[in-house]
């Protein structure tokens, strides 16, 4: 069923109007592709769907679930956390405390790979990680720290690209995870667990986390799904929420553009705020 401007205008007003979930400067494009997928699932037309959450707004927290899109992997992209090791962590090293924020953090995979960078070069223990979303039942995955062994042991090549990049430096990444291949589980071990801090949180909506100003904030893929107005919107919020000479992390397809770009340095994959 193909999916026109005016129809995802109104399921989002219903969406709001029902819970206050505001999806009113997403990409269009990207929620008709959302929408299509969620009435194929549910087999109904646009109008059957807005009546059903009129008469069971229970259902409006799973259409949110299926509406923000968890795509992750351990040390997605390694050249960007090969970046981060090389560019990002000496100049954390030298601080009192390091205070890390991961923005829609999924079923935090990226918040995990951060830990275990910073557990390997001896900056664990004076950092504080948070990591959020949107999506509650990705935040329990996330926390509990159990994933599926088919699938996530297909990212171990990028735990190798970054961890194992170096003659002298190898990393099992037995060190951190607990496989079982007949039960279909790669646990977190459990001495890494409960280090980072989950919360359900808006980056539309929502305060901005209670932290004096971070170190490094890394949203990646996030801002693709925002129109223009809603990425410098939030772009602008990291900013505030930054300390001077920290660092942001953007997606590959994402940039920092308008006249706060002066704000920062870009080396690579790697936004520095200068002013």
């Amino acid at each position: 069923m193909e999916i026109h401007n005016n129809d995802i205008e109104r399921l989002i007003r219903e969406i709001y109007d029902l819970s206050g979930y505001n999806f009113f400067d997403y990409s269009f494009k990207s929620l008709a592709r959302r929408i299509e997928k969620i009435l194929a699932l549910y087999e109904c037309s646009l109008d059957n769907l807005i009546e059903r959450i009129k008469k069971n707004p229970l259902l409006i927290d799973q259409l949110v679930k299926e509406i923000t899109v968890n795509t992750t992997e351990f040390f997605r992209d390694p050249v960007v956390w090969l970046e981060i090791e090389q560019k990002v962590l000496p100049e954390l090293a030298n601080r009192e405390h390091i205070k890390i924020w991961h923005a829609g953090c999924s079923y935090g995979h990226e918040a995990y790979s951060m830990l275990i960078l910073l557990n390997e070069h001896q900056l664990l223990q004076k950092s504080t990680i948070i990591a959020t979303d949107l999506n509650a039942d990705a935040l329990q995955v996330a926390k509990k720290g159990t994933f599926r062994f088919h699938i996530d042991m297909e990212y171990m090549k990028n735990f190798e690209q970054v961890m194992n990049c170096y003659p002298n430096k190898q990393v099992q990444y037995t060190k951190y995870f607990e496989a079982d291949a007949s039960k279909n589980i790669l646990n977190i071990r459990p001495e890494f667990l409960n280090i980072i801090k989950f919360y359900k949180h808006d980056v539309v909506t929502d305060n901005y986390p209670p932290m004096e100003e971070f170190d490094l904030i890394m949203c990646r893929n996030l801002l693709i799904y925002f129109n223009m107005d809603l990425q410098n919107k939030v772009i602008y919020s990291f900013y505030k929420t930054l300390k001077i000479n920290s660092f942001l992390i953007l997606g590959y397809y994402e940039a920092i553009l308008g006249s706060i770009s002066n704000n920062f340095y870009k080396t690579g994959h790697i936004y520095k705020k200068v002013k």
